[in-house]
């Protein structure tokens, strides 16, 4: 009988494989040169080629459709099994996507006509010019918008703002420093005509794919890319197009992370995530980032500090990694992100017996004391709802403490912590009551901005690794945290 449903087992998993092999994507991309571009009727550049050898290995068919940028990336963010390429990846954009690569890096800039002799010193220079010239929907455009840029003109082409700028309709042009001289060239405008005026960031490009798109499917994609890497295909592709300084170095994880800088990795008392066991960080969420650096070979830095010290540490010094931090639409710009370890249920907690009834967050707001935990992602979240009966702690344990000496009326915690919480305060669970669900969210490992974005990457490689071959629920299991299929 056990042999009966181990065989049945393996012809489900073989299935699964299959069928996530044989999963197609419907692939788009834009007239972008030198990365995706018509020449002489033909589709190619160096991402497109790249792309359309990861469809060969996966014996998918070679269906990359042109689409204008602002269709194709309404379609990305709609769809399921939608490819986009070549893609920026950004912190703003990371949690919309599945991201396949890299591969290229590019630099932004302000351009400018070189006979107008404009040359700017700091981004304030750029506010102050009457307009510039960006590309409808694109990364660069919604850069500069999140930034509060007010003086944009927004064409459907790159070529149509190069053409805006030539005959002064527009002041600049934020562009890249390798499509710059061949959007120029197409244009019949000689390149040297145009001058970097100010140099702007620098980011990675992918192959965006949907969220909604099965997770083995990009793997396998990701897998691929870095197949071609190792054999030698990717850099023969991509130096036909692209200057070396520009084409990815791609690396395992332990061959990123051995010349990689060295992370300071903070977290909390916060069990049964974290918390000190014997003089030594322990716990479930501990464990895990535990064996990314064991299989990244990366030291051991984990150190417990208060939740506020870590969180500025973390938003302040390059590589430096904060855990268990909970993703928040306010938080999202301020970090880059790695995960989720685990999904949990805030609510407002009250003392078992507590007449206190709550219907709503209007409700909620009307009570005289709500304890709090310093910068910790519900004391925020209730601050950005307007609460203003909030009583801020240093330790989250005094919470429990103030709750039962009736020093504070309510306390916001979760499901995840609680229990744990509350016994390592002297008390028991049966204790208090929950009174009011505020939202469910997942908690990530957050990174400083300044910390490399490949390292980063390589972290939720390595990440999803352990979710697929069972060390996490072996995690899990041994901290008895109930974790989602």
């Amino acid at each position: 009988m056990q042999r009966t449903r181990l065989i049945g087992l393996l012809l489900i998993l073989v299935f699964r494989a299959d069928l996530a092999f044989a999963q197609e994507l419907v692939v788009y991309t834009e007239e972008s040169p030198p990365f995706n571009y018509t020449r002489e009727g033909q589709l190619t550049g160096s991402s497109t080629e790249v792309v359309r050898e990861i469809l060969r290995r996966l014996k998918q068919p070679d269906n990359i459709e042109v689409l204008p940028w602002a269709r194709s990336y309404k379609l990305l963010q709609s769809q399921p099994n939608v490819a986009l390429f070549s893609t920026t990846r950004t912190p703003e954009r990371e949690s919309q996507f599945h991201w396949v690569g890299p591969l290229f890096t590019v630099h932004f800039g302000f351009y400018a006509k070189r006979d107008r002799g404009l040359h700017l010193n700091t981004l304030e220079d750029a506010r102050q010019v009457g307009s510039i010239g960006t590309y409808k929907e694109d990364v660069k455009e919604q850069l500069l918008i999140s930034l509060g840029f007010t003086n944009l003109d927004s064409s459907k082409s790159p070529a149509s703002c190069l053409k805006k700028l030539m005959s002064g309709r527009v002041d600049l042009w934020l562009f890249d420093n390798m499509g710059m001289p061949v959007v120029a060239r197409q244009q019949g405008i000689d390149p040297a005509e145009v001058e970097l005026a100010l140099p702007f960031r620098s980011y990675q490009s992918y192959v965006a794919i949907s969220r909604q798109t099965p997770e083995p499917v990009v793997r396998q994609w990701q897998a691929t890319l870095e197949a071609m890497a190792q054999d030698g295909t990717f850099l023969a592709i991509s130096r036909r197009w692209l200057p070396r300084e520009s084409i990815p170095d791609f690396k395992t994880a332990q061959q990123f992370a051995a010349g990689a800088p060295a992370l300071k990795i903070y977290t909390e008392d916060s069990p049964p995530g974290s918390y000190l066991l014997d003089g030594r960080p322990a716990g479930f969420a501990v464990e895990i980032v535990r064996e990314i650096l064991q299989r990244m070979k990366q030291p051991d830095t984990i150190t417990l500090v208060p939740w506020s010290r870590g969180y500025r540490l973390a938003q302040n010094r390059a590589n430096v990694a904060l855990f268990s931090t909970t993703r928040l639409k306010h938080r999202e710009k301020l970090f880059q992100w790695v995960g989720p370890l685990y999904t949990q249920t805030w609510a407002l907690y009250a003392r078992r017996g507590s007449p206190i009834r709550i219907q709503s967050l209007a409700e909620a707001k009307k009570i005289k004391r709500i304890g709090t935990y310093l910068l910790d992602a519900k004391e925020q979240y209730l601050q950005h709802q307007g609460f203003e009966n909030l009583v801020s702690a240093k330790r989250n344990l005094s919470n429990v403490r103030h709750l039962m000496d009736g020093t504070i009326d309510l306390w916001v915690s979760s499901d995840f912590n609680m229990p744990y919480l509350v016994r390592q305060a002297g008390f028991e669970p049966g204790d208090f009551k929950r009174v009011y669900v505020l939202r469910r969210v997942d908690n990530h490992i957050a990174f400083s901005l300044d910390t490399p974005q490949t390292l980063v990457a390589a972290w939720q490689h390595c990440l999803a690794q352990i979710k697929e071959d069972g060390t996490y629920r072996r995690i899990a299991r041994q901290y008895d945290v109930e974790v989602q299929p």
